[in-house]
């Protein structure tokens, strides 16, 4: 089974990959561009490491997983930051944005610490309690994300938002995995095995179907008007001004 869900990323995360080069994501995009070239290279080099074997898989794993994350927050934060441009430069926005994040990493810290969601080894505790804390402040950030912009009526639609939400579903999928071997332990074993990648596999065709999409224009072509049109209109909007200054004068 896990042969088959790493081809069966390697596969999605191609074919987005390929979405996002043809739609030209990367001027837009950056960070959310290099994390999906970057998943297509993990994906391959999981898939030739598990059949060389489980151990080597393990060890690169963890080590190609952590540039992820790195690339997982530069993509979340260039996202907010587009989202909200017209508001980042007011502090009080600021502020509620920080404490909010501040608060959800805080308390997911104390949890992976005191509480951790699964009993191991030290190191295997220290693991799982940093991606627990860490998928608990993506998928905050995307619930907050999503009241903000019902609170501010920023679109929803955007290619911005759905990086956000598909981090976040990602997350909870991880998180609904963590909680529910901390919960009930290997009684549920096939939901704490498999829940991440069904959040992963949903944020994946999430974002195939939106970066699909063309973005939508809006430009005088849109307008249906041409070159003969657009002049025609400068010239009469130059009139009106002149006769306003000689009135005024």
């Amino acid at each position: 089974m896990a042969l088959f869900l790493i081809s069966a990323g390697l596969v999605v995360d191609a074919w987005l990959l390929v979405i996002v080069y043809r739609q030209g994501v990367r001027k837009q995009l950056p960070w959310f561009a290099y994390y999906v070239a970057w998943g297509v290279l993990l994906q391959s080099v999981q898939l030739a490491t598990w059949l060389a074997g489980p151990r080597l898989y393990v060890a690169v794993y963890w080590w190609m997983e952590l540039i992820a994350v790195i690339l997982i927050v530069a993509a979340v934060r260039e996202s907010f930051l587009r989202i909200f441009q017209g508001f980042t430069s007011k502090a009080g926005f600021r502020w509620l944005v920080w404490t909010v994040i501040l608060a959800v990493v805080i308390y997911s810290a104390w949890k992976a610490i005191y509480a951790p969601p699964v009993q191991s080894t030290r190191l295997g505790s220290f693991v799982v309690g940093a991606e627990f804390t860490f998928r608990w402040g993506i998928f905050g950030i995307a619930v907050l994300t999503a009241v903000f912009s019902l609170v501010l009526k920023e679109p929803m639609d955007t290619r911005e938002d759905a990086v956000v939400t598909g981090f976040g579903l990602a997350s909870f999928g991880v998180l609904a995995g963590i909680i529910n071997f901390s919960l009930f332990g290997t009684k549920y074993l096939f939901f704490t095995k498999y829940a991440p990648s069904v959040g992963y596999f949903l944020a994946a065709f999430w974002w195939i179907w939106v970066f699909s999409r063309p973005v939508t224009k809006f430009g005088f072509k849109e307008l249906g008007m041409g070159p003969e049109d657009i002049a025609k209109e400068l010239r009469r909007y130059r009139e009106i001004t002149e006769r306003m200054m000689r009135k005024r004068w």
